[in-house]
């Protein structure tokens, strides 16, 4: 294994050139403490860096992949995976007669640069968090790993790169994953391919939702993101999946409209829920899954009425049983979609009947709105 040289202004190291699937890449040797200096990652967060690819930090898997490295003499880690965001960051330097063999210069007043990300981490962050020394009690790491750097990558190349890395190999954030998806996915496409996605989404970003701003979409997680983007796309995949009226429209934008209009009169419903919402199942896990199934209902019955508005939604959940959804209540120790179905049951056996208008003129009403 070649030593490669650190001089002034550039890290040198000894790299081959080619290409991996169609990326094209320099693979080589370098200490963890040097790949750490050199890289930052793009830590995705929907109100700060909404261009962000990386999923927030755990500290407690860094520490641990810190101590691994650390107190291991015999180890093996995959290669770390850096992409060069800046074409000046590096330069390449063949050796005579060898056109993909050489040297590769990494300009370090470039990539350390605090205000830009020059080589970003796009598999590797946990590996390299604590191993430049910059933090007290955690000591450089200057053993050596295998390194690629993928260079020439457009910024939506390299989040389609971490979403398969991720995807297909180590689980993580289903709610992130979701995020990328759609973030890769064009809008009509997604309306078309996933309307229940670009529907979950979309109330955790109008203004005038009444999920705004809580729908959490995954990397660094703020106060009041409570609920996680996975559990809303699925609830409302079971909503759509009813032979409703509502999903009759076959129109992603009508649909949302009128399910925005359902939240809205399920938080006149329960407006505990809003304020306090650890306290209460509205909002999570079966409890939300339930009242999207019960959303099922209740929009039917006012579409069928030839109205969507959130009022008229509001009047056939208080038409039923006063049910106490705390985490104490009567829904208590319902789990999964089954523990869901059964709450849904629950409260709208308790509706009075109704009947009534064509889905075409509900459409263009909706539509007109």
């Amino acid at each position: 294994m070649e030593r490669r040289a650190q001089r002034e202004s550039t890290l040198d190291l000894t790299v081959i050139k080619g290409t991996v699937l169609g990326v094209k890449v320099y693979r080589g040797f370098a200490r963890l403490c040097d790949l750490a200096q050199i890289s930052k990652a793009d830590i995705y967060d929907q109100i700060d860096n909404p261009t962000g690819t990386q999923r927030d930090l755990n500290p407690k898997h860094a520490r641990e992949a810190y101590e691994y490295v650390k107190n291991h003499d015999f180890a093996f880690w995959p290669e770390v995976f850096l992409c060069a965001r800046d074409k000046r960051v590096i330069s390449f330097s063949s050796l005579k007669g060898l056109p993909h063999i050489g040297t590769l210069h990494v300009s370090l007043s470039r990539a350390t640069n605090d205000d830009e990300i020059a080589i970003s981490r796009v598999d590797g962050n946990h590996r390299l968090h604590f191993a430049d020394g910059a933090y007290e009690d955690y000591p450089p790491i200057e053993k050596e790993v295998s390194f690629c750097i993928a260079y020439d990558l457009s910024l939506e190349e390299e989040i389609v790169l971490f979403r398969d890395i991720n995807d297909n190999q180590r689980r993580m954030n289903t709610s992130h994953l979701d995020n990328i998806e759609a973030r890769l996915t064009p809008e009509e496409q997604l309306k078309l391919k996933e309307p229940e996605l670009y529907i979950a989404r979309t109330l955790g970003q109008d203004k005038e939702s009444p999920l705004y701003e809580r729908v959490y979409e995954g990397g660094r997680k703020t106060h009041g993101q409570d609920i996680p983007l996975r559990s809303l796309t699925s609830g409302i995949g079971y909503m759509l999946s009813r032979p409703t009226k509502l999903r009759a429209l076959r129109d992603a934008d009508a649909q949302y409209k009128v399910i925005r209009n359902y939240f809205e009169a399920v938080k006149k419903w329960q407006p505990l829920a809003w304020q306090e919402p650890r306290k209460y199942l509205v909002l999570r896990g079966s409890g939300l899954w339930a009242i999207c199934l019960i959303g099922a209902d209740v929009i039917d019955r006012v579409l069928t009425k030839g109205t969507f508005t959130d009022e008229a939604m509001y009047e056939v959940l208080i038409s039923g049983k006063n049910w106490n959804w705390s985490n104490k209540g009567e829904f208590q120790g319902y789990g999964g979609v089954g523990g869901a179905q059964k709450i849904s049951d629950l409260v709208t056996g308790e509706f009075p009947d109704d009947s009534g208008v064509s889905v075409r003129q509900l459409f263009k009403q909706i539509m007109n709105d």
